[in-house]
């Protein structure tokens, strides 16, 4: 393991775009010293980290996102059925073969880790006194990288099992489909999978600004359209919580913002015997353009 085999690699995937694209749909540490392994570079993640400060490292940073031309004022949140958004049929296509269930995750373990209060905690505002009663308290998580916020499975931590060349294969051609609609800033921000009985706890990612897009699918349709997983918010700058119940082939858009009243509290449970996947991107300021020179 080396700090100089990282930077090396780091060289090589700047000077190739076929790597700087496959870097673009993958999140995970795990991720990236295998695709080295591959490539004949041993690393570990005290190495990348340190390598990280190179400029090998430098010319990956993403550039500055472009800016709408016609800019989107104030708090939206936009949601389509994938079939209708102009261009997205490839997209579509490799929904199957981005649905995996790693036979390395333990869901008997997973099943354990199951917390009641935990899962009470998103029917109060992040804005309300019993919610911050409860952030306060000893039976709160820890902070906001505790373990207990992420009762799900990320898919890129798990790259040891049959199903990943295939997995990382479709996000290739995923991240390809849709820099087709919206150019190269496009890549993924994070690959879920939330079985039965899942949540990811309120948050805001304002640490990472900007436009986001899911894409949100399900093993099987709901026996009850009124009892489905589903996606709460805070509205900014006010104690209001909205509610939206989902269904397979979902895309959601929304801004991460950082400013104290335009910060977008969120989280996501899935009460059902459903399993529910959801893929993120980083998608340019220009989206909305974007779509609308394709109808």
């Amino acid at each position: 393991m080396s700090v100089e085999s990282c930077t090396e690699f780091l060289r090589v995937v700047g000077d190739d775009p076929g790597l700087r694209r496959q870097l673009r749909a993958m999140t995970g540490v795990a991720e990236m010293i295998r695709l080295g392994r591959v490539h004949g570079f041993a690393f570990d993640d005290r190495d990348l980290v340190a390598a990280a400060a190179t400029d090998a490292a430098a010319r990956l940073v993403p550039p500055p996102p472009r800016r709408a031309e016609r800019p989107v004022p104030g708090f939206h949140h936009y949601e389509f059925a994938l079939e209708e958004i102009p261009g997205f049929a490839p997209v579509l296509d490799e929904l199957p073969h981005l649905k995996i269930r790693p036979d390395t995750v333990d869901l008997d373990a997973f099943d354990r880790e199951f917390r009641d209060d935990d899962l009470r905690s998103t029917s109060a505002a992040p804005a309300s006194a019993e919610f911050r009663r409860w952030r306060a308290g000893p039976d709160a998580p820890a902070g906001p990288n505790d373990a207990r916020h992420f009762h799900l499975v990320n898919l890129d931590d798990h790259v040891d099992h049959p199903a990943y060349d295939g997995y990382l294969a479709a996000k290739n051609r995923t991240v390809a489909a849709l820099e087709k609609v919206f150019g190269d800033e496009v890549r993924f921000s994070g690959s879920m999978w939330y079985p039965p009985s899942s949540y990811r706890l309120w948050h805001t990612n304002e640490t990472q600004p900007g436009w986001r897009m899911y894409l949100i699918d399900f093993d099987a349709e709901f026996d009850d359209p009124a009892e489905t997983s589903f996606f709460r918010y805070q509205r900014p700058g006010t104690s209001e919580l909205v509610t939206l119940g989902e269904r397979p082939r979902l895309a959601r858009f929304f801004k991460i913002g950082q400013e104290p009243e335009r910060l977008f509290w969120h989280c996501i449970v899935n009460p059902t015997r459903r399993h529910r996947w959801s893929f993120g991107f980083v998608v340019p300021d220009s989206w909305t353009d974007a779509l609308e020179a394709r109808r």
